[in-house]
């Protein structure tokens, strides 16, 4: 997820003694849970935790009509009602499978004795033009077709080749529906590369990921009292990032001014991400993540400062990101903890530092230091594996005579993914070294 599991733990207990026991374990299972709906739970943790620390808030409050909204906060000077939803691009991505594709002729790939990767898949696209605007869809079969398609169609040509003793094997298919070329290389192992066009690009107001989740929410908030808002959470949706997209491409605000402009029960719209942006220098750094915020109200909301308000102070209370939102919702659909600091390490002349978790592990027999943290350790191994640094550096304060003199562990903040543990090295040690 974009936040650590530590972060998101401080929050749920901080709000059980605000929206009860009862929700707060509604809303762990459902972060103990992989899959999509893990990340809109996520965003419901960190926007009603930190909106509690900005007035009096409830959690599905009934309404006159009947419906319970997710938010019910009051202030000294604003009444507020409002909804909490994520928003991803995951309908596109099931209506374009290009990974599932990858996945199935890798699989196919595999069973026929070829090396890991060196797969290249080109797919082309059209364009489906309406009055409202244009749709671009990939030339893929139907994913429940996706299967027989490759057994049928692609595994055929692949074993005529590899018969025939072609050392490079490639598929094209171009027709009124599927346009794909596949090419095997195994020079190119073990990496394995994509080319489409870029589907998830929004180019009609009123038929785009963002503009449905803000629909789904507009009938939770009619006759609502108070300002009404939706609260709008990046599950990794290309109309709420800042990549940039082609010139047709209709932009978050004005997919917002066209659901203001249909639907009145809506007085404002607040979208909350993740940015990431690297930074440079001579060596390597991590890139710097920070929470991101924009803010729609309707041009007639008398609200618009105290709306403003709320918000900037909401922001000082998100946690930090550990990921972006793509990151996140990857990593949202493993069945499995974060990585962690797995592969990471830092070394002096006396002393070296690996992740607390890693080295556990490695204690428990689950992993070697010549696995270089790998998360799965079957597949890295039967792939080329650069030596480890870590190991040969202990290799030789070892065969010196030198044994660890300390092992310390360095404790992190809730905004990280795990601990640190320290080995220092002492002098050489005659028990295991020649006399002098």
């Amino acid at each position: 997820m974009i936040y650590e599991r530590r972060a998101l733990q401080r929050r749920l207990n901080e709000l059980r003694g605000v929206i009860g026991d009862a929700f707060v374990d509604g809303l762990a299972r459902r972060l103990n849970r992989a899959g999509k709906d893990r990340v809109a739970a996520m965003w419901e943790t960190v926007v009603l935790h930190a909106l509690s620390k900005c007035g009096t808030l409830e959690n599905e409050a009934e309404l006159a009509s009947g419906r319970r909204p997710d938010i019910k906060l009051a202030t000294p000077d604003l009444q507020l009602i409002a909804d909490v939803t994520s928003v991803s691009d995951e309908g596109l991505d099931n209506d374009n499978p290009y990974h599932e594709l990858g996945e199935l002729v890798g699989r196919a790939k595999d069973r026929m004795g070829l090396p890991l990767g060196g797969l290249d898949i080109r797919i082309r696209s059209r364009h489906e033009r309406t009055k409202r605007g244009t749709r671009t869809v990939l030339l893929l079969p139907p994913r429940r077709k996706l299967q027989s398609f490759v057994n049928e169609t692609i595994v055929p040509q692949l074993r005529k080749q590899m018969e025939a003793g072609e050392t490079v094997l490639r598929v094209e298919i171009d027709d009124e529906d599927v346009g794909i070329n596949i090419t095997i290389d195994p020079r190119k192992a073990p990496y394995s590369s994509y080319s489409i066009a870029a589907y998830d690009v929004p180019k009609i107001k009123d038929r785009n990921p963002l503009y449905g989740a803000l629909k789904a929410k507009a009938d939770q908030l009619r006759s609502a009292d108070g300002v009404t808002g939706v609260i709008v959470g990046d599950g990794d949706c290309t109309a709420l990032s800042s990549r940039s997209g082609s010139r047709d491409e209709v932009s978050a605000d004005q997919i917002i001014d066209e659901f203001f402009r249909q639907y009145s029960s809506v007085d404002f719209v607040l979208l909350l991400s993740a940015r990431e942006t690297q930074q440079s220098g001579w060596a390597p750094l991590p890139p710097v993540r920070q929470n991101a915020a924009r803010l729609r109200v309707r041009d007639n909301s008398a609200a618009a400062k105290q709306l403003d308000a709320l918000f900037r102070s909401m922001m000082e209370h998100l946690p930090k990101p550990g990921r972006s939102p793509v990151n996140g919702a990857l990593r949202a659909r493993e069945d499995d903890y974060d990585l962690g600091h797995h592969g990471g390490y830092s070394m002096s002349r006396s002393k070296v530092r690996i992740g607390l978790r890693e080295f556990t592990e490695i204690l428990a027999g689950l992993r070697t230091l010549e696995d270089n943290g790998a998360k799965n350790v079957e597949a890295a191994r039967k792939l080329p594996r650069e030596p480890s640094s870590v190991q040969g550096y202990i290799l030789r304060n070892l065969m010196e005579g030198r044994l660890p003199s300390s092992i310390d562990v360095v404790k992190t903040g809730e905004d990280d993914s795990g601990d640190w543990v320290e080995i220092n090295f002492g002098d050489i040690d005659p028990a295991i070294s020649p006399l002098t």
